[in-house]
C-alpha cells in the first residue's frame, strides 16, 4: 500500500471513529454562541469554511470544556475568552501543532492559563527577587514560579551545598518527574520559566541550562519556547 495513501486512510479512519463517539443530542445546543464564533473567526483568519460535522464539533467543544475546567470554572464567557486567545496566538498553534484547527485548540485547553504567553521580558525575575524566600521549604513549587536556575542558586546560598553535588541531585530529581503525566506537566512549567528568565550570569547554577538540562528539554521539543 502506498505510504501516503496509508497515512491519509489512517487519519480518515481516526476521524470517522471519533465521530461515532456517543454524544448526548442535547449537548449540541450548548455553547452555540461560541461554536458560531469559532466558525466565523476561522473563516476570517483562514479564508476557509470550517469543515466539521456537528457531532465532531460537539466532541471537540466538550474536550475544550474538560480541559479548561482543570484550572477554571467553565462558562460561556471563559470559552469565549479562550477562543479569542487561540486566534490571537495563531502562530503559537502553527509552531506547536503545525496547523490551526478546532482539534488543536481542544488539545491545548488543559494547558492554558489566562497569563500564558504574557510574560514581560523587560521585567524578568532576578535572584534578588528571591532574597526573602526560603526556597528549601518548597523547592519544586518555587521551580515552577521562578525557574530552575534561580531557585537552585538560592538553595545553594541557603544550605551551602557543594555546587556540583547540588546540580547533580536536582537533575536527578527532575528526571523523576518524567515518569508521570502530572510530573511532565510540572517539569514543562519549570523549564519554560527557566527559559523566559534567561540569559543568566555565569555564577548562577544551570546558567548553561540548554546543555546541562538537555535531557529534559527533549520531552518538549514541539514547544515554541523550547526552540
Amino acid at each position: 500500500m502506498d505510504r501516503h495513501f496509508e497515512q491519509a486512510l489512517t487519519v480518515l479512519l481516526n476521524h470517522w471513529y471519533e465521530n461515532l463517539s456517543p454524544v448526548d443530542e442535547q449537548e449540541k445546543v450548548v455553547y452555540e454562541f461560541s461554536k458560531n464564533k469559532f466558525r466565523n473567526k476561522y473563516l476570517a483568519k483562514t479564508g476557509e469554511f470550517l469543515k466539521i460535522t456537528k457531532r465532531l464539533e460537539t466532541i471537540q467543544f466538550n474536550k475544550i470544556c474538560a480541559g479548561l475546567s482543570k484550572n477554571y470554572p467553565v462558562d460561556e464567557s471563559l470559552i469565549d475568552e479562550y477562543l479569542e486567545w487561540c486566534f490571537d496566538n495563531y502562530d503559537f498553534f502553527m509552531k506547536k501543532y503545525k496547523s490551526f484547527s478546532l482539534n488543536s485548540c481542544a488539545n491545548f485547553a488543559s494547558d492554558w492559563t489566562k497569563d500564558f504567553l504574557k510574560f514581560d521580558f523587560n521585567n524578568k525575575i532576578t535572584l534578588h527577587d528571591l532574597k526573602d524566600i526560603e526556597v528549601h521549604k518548597s523547592m519544586f513549587s518555587y521551580f515552577e514560579q521562578y525557574g530552575i536556575a534561580l531557585v537552585a542558586t538560592k538553595l545553594q546560598e541557603e544550605k551551602q551545598f557543594d555546587k556540583d553535588f547540588l546540580c547533580n541531585l536536582i537533575t536527578q530529581k527532575l528526571k523523576e518527574l518524567t515518569n508521570t503525566k502530572e510530573g511532565l506537566s510540572k517539569l514543562k512549567n519549570m523549564l519554560r520559566i527557566t527559559v523566559e528568565n534567561a540569559p543568566y550570569s555565569p555564577e548562577i547554577l544551570f546558567s548553561d541550562y540548554k546543555s546541562s538540562l538537555s535531557d529534559l528539554f527533549v520531552y518538549f521539543g514541539n514547544e515554541p519556547w523550547c526552540k
